[in-house]
């Protein structure tokens, strides 16, 4: 699971870390609600990435939930296979060759916080990401009353092309670019190299 780090300015896991290395402190800090103290914003943090052992059915303080993924409303599925566009550059054909048994992907934005790719081979998930736009809002996600005063986080629909990065038709230079909006999770965008889906993430 990753995000993007205001500190860092670059991708980072979204995990929680004593230093900025991960989130900065103001990003934590929306974790908070009526300063509650850094403990619970970590606890919050772990609750968005899944961890369920701080809901009220387990004699937590956080919103059961009936499954970890969240509600996905307005947000179409991307299914991104090989690459399949028709670019001539031979750049673009070894490009194609290169990435032909790739596994292919699910993609879909969640009102839980994250944009998911899943594998369509067997459903597992292999990547996810909480775009900083939705940051200011994800403590509401624990509270008991969110379901009644349910909210929008990744609500807009992905795409996946291919792109020459550079411009300079090398085969090093074409990635598989996933754009994605948070819809009615509010005003934002974001870009994401998804050329190789099935490498480790943290």
């Amino acid at each position: 699971i990753l995000t993007w780090g205001d500190k860092s300015a670059s991708g980072v896991p979204f995990q929680w870390a004593a230093d900025e290395s991960n989130l900065s402190n103001i990003q934590k800090n929306f974790l908070q609600i009526s300063a509650d103290g850094a403990a619970i914003a970590e606890d919050r943090l772990k609750y968005v990435r899944g961890d369920r052992t701080k809901e009220t059915q387990n004699g937590g303080s956080f919103r059961d939930r009936k499954s970890r993924q969240g509600d996905i409303v307005n947000s179409e599925i991307w299914y991104a296979g090989k690459p399949s566009s028709t670019y001539a550059y031979s750049s673009y054909l070894n490009f194609v060759r290169a990435n032909q048994s790739r596994e292919a992907m699910l993609y879909v934005g969640g009102n839980d916080g994250m944009l998911h790719g899943f594998s369509a081979v067997d459903g597992n998930e292999k990547i996810a990401y909480v775009p900083r736009g939705v940051i200011p809002n994800l403590a509401k996600l624990t509270q008991e009353t969110f379901n009644q005063n349910h909210e929008y986080y990744v609500d807009g629909s992905p795409m996946v092309g291919d792109v020459d990065i550079a411009g300079n038709a090398t085969v090093a230079n074409w990635k598989t670019m996933l754009v994605g909006t948070l819809g009615g999770g509010g005003k934002g965008y974001f870009v994401l190299d998804v050329t190789s889906p099935s490498a480790s993430f943290t």
